[in-house]
């Protein structure tokens, strides 16, 4: 699978070495549709109706960001990143807690992250946002 010719973020991924696996167009459509009914559908950030114990974090210090994002978010297993209908890819959980800062651009990027072992669901907004909380379960 590979990632839309059009995009520069395979590039960017390559560059800090992550291990990203881009989705084809059709699963990034299937992926991007299931990730927006994690998204507030009247702002940036999480829908309360479908994820609960939602924190938010205000970006002033990438250190204390990198810190508070660790605190919530799983090193184990994988992240999918979704950017958009057709920009979808899926990293190693470590590998994007490592570099996570280094992905989204304030201003450029918003993104829905939802972890592969757990229930955890996390929104990065271009406005230096961060929001985490927990898929409801059906």
């Amino acid at each position: 699978m590979s990632a839309p010719a059009h995009s520069y973020r395979p590039a960017e991924f390559a560059e800090l070495q992550l291990q990203a696996r881009w989705l084809d167009t059709e699963h990034a459509r299937r992926a991007y549709d299931y990730a927006l009914q994690y998204a507030h559908p009247q702002r940036y950030g999480l829908n309360g109706a479908t994820v609960e114990q939602i924190e938010q974090h205000r970006i002033a210090s990438r250190t204390v960001a990198r810190d508070w994002l660790a605190a919530r978010l799983s090193a184990a297993g994988s992240v999918q990143i979704v950017f958009g209908d057709d920009e979808v890819c899926v990293v190693p959980a470590a590998q994007f807690l490592a570099s996570w800062d280094q992905l989204f651009f304030p201003g450029r990027d918003d993104a829905m992250i939802l972890h592969n072992l757990d229930q955890t669901v996390l929104f990065y907004c271009h406005e230096q946002e961060l929001e985490i909380g927990q898929r409801k379960r059906a």
